[in-house]
């Protein structure tokens, strides 16, 4: 008991010292989060990383980070920083549901997620590695390894390896394909995006009708299966 209320405790405390950083400001504010980090030096990635790991286990989007962090780090800095980041998140999420919110977890995990339980016990790493391939950053994977049977060590070692293609593929997009094409949407006319909006909403207002239609002869079938059935028996 006393090591999860100091284990709660420290998590607290870090969230504290984040806030009245203002570090925060990264999710909502890139270009304040820009001046920030350039002002901070070397503890600019040492925040980033325990923001990281602390939030994004709580679904804050590891992209909140990333974005912010592709206009004052280059690739290979941020990568390495967003995959320790990404690291650091499983261990937190893996700790929460472990030793200190299982009954929290065991409520809200998906079904889905427990056909894992069995093969982590009898393969741990390989079925982390695949966990971290296929779910990546998705909270509720990192809660069912926790509430799973694997040790610390095997899901230490597959979440450092099954994060690394993801997070360089995510970092890939962020700052070469995201420049580019932000440059690009940038510089359209206001009358494109006019029409494309205008498209949407035709488009959404025809799945509506179809959906509706659908609905309707879902109703309607039952009511002609029991005609049906009453006319035979006559």
């Amino acid at each position: 008991m006393w090591g999860r209320l100091a284990l709660l405790g420290l998590v607290a405390s870090l969230f504290a010292a984040l806030y009245f950083a203002g570090f925060l400001d990264l999710i909502q504010q890139p270009e304040r989060a820009r001046a920030m980090l350039l002002e901070l030096g070397i503890w600019a990635p040492i925040l980033f990383v325990l923001a990281f790991s602390l939030l994004e286990p709580f679904f804050v989007p590891g992209i909140a980070f990333i974005i912010p962090g592709a206009v004052v780090w280059p690739f290979s800095t941020l990568f390495a920083l967003s995959w320790l980041g990404s690291v650091g998140a499983g261990i937190v999420g893996f700790g929460f549901a472990r030793y200190l919110g299982r009954q929290y977890v065991e409520r809200h995990l998906p079904a889905r997620f427990l056909r894992y339980d069995q093969a982590l016990a009898e393969r741990g790493l390989r079925t982390v590695i695949v966990v971290r391939l296929v779910f990546f950053l998705t909270p509720p994977a990192h809660w069912m390894l926790g509430l799973s049977r694997v040790r610390f060590g095997p899901f230490l070692l597959g979440t450092a390896i099954g994060f690394l293609p993801g997070m360089a593929a995510l970092t890939y997009l962020v700052v070469f394909v995201g420049g580019t094409l932000g440059a690009w949407l940038g510089s359209q006319p206001a009358e494109v995006w006019k029409a494309l909006g205008a498209t949407l909403v035709v488009l959404l207002a025809l799945r509506r009708r179809r959906a509706r239609r659908r609905e309707a002869a879902f109703a309607e079938s039952p009511r002609k299966d029991g005609q049906r059935s009453l006319r035979s028996r006559r």
